[in-house]
């Protein structure tokens, strides 16, 4: 009887020597180095614009209008103040983007506009000003809303926007 155990044993001990985890099946599990850690080599293009300057005034001119627009809603709606300074920065950025395809009489003209909104920015991030000024400060808001966008629309700008290769067109 234990001649026979004993020979089981090392029948079984001697099938899993040669079929276990040793040699080719081990290897198929086992992740590959790599040959040689090549660094990137990156070669930056500059891409000319495919937009001439009239349709990224419009394009930002819209961009504004949304962000702002954005920015009431969330002062009205006492959405959080991350949300408000996200609108916030992103429509003084749009406003900024505008300023700089304007001609020079009329970037005069806008950038009492945008000193006005950094302003309003400024007030909005004071502790608790919103909290006490909302709907005063919403006013304001859209007062300005409504002065950019009667005088600074694409339709009546179109003639003062600069002219693709950085000069000023005539008017």
């Amino acid at each position: 009887m234990y001649r026979r155990f004993f020979t089981a044993v090392i029948i079984i001990l001697f099938a899993f020597n040669t079929i276990g985890c040793s040699g080719a099946f081990r290897r198929k599990f086992v992740r590959k180095k790599d040959a040689a850690d090549l660094e990137p080599v990156l070669q930056p293009d500059e891409y000319k614009s495919v937009f001439n300057n009239k349709q990224l005034y419009a394009n930002r001119f819209a961009f504004w209008k949304a962000a702002e627009g954005e920015f009431i809603k969330s002062v009205e709606n006492k959405r959080s103040e991350k949300a408000r300074e996200m609108h916030a920065s992103y429509a003084q950025s749009e406003i900024r983007k505008m300023y700089e395809l304007l001609i020079e009489d009329k970037q005069k003209e806008l950038a009492p506009l945008i000193e006005e909104l950094s302003q309003m920015i400024d007030k909005m991030k004071e502790p608790n000003y919103i909290e006490s000024h909302r709907n005063q400060f919403v006013r304001e808001l859209q007062k300005h809303y409504r002065a950019v966008g009667r005088g600074f629309s694409y339709y009546d700008m179109v003639k003062f926007i600069k002219a693709d290769d950085g000069q000023e067109q005539a008017q």
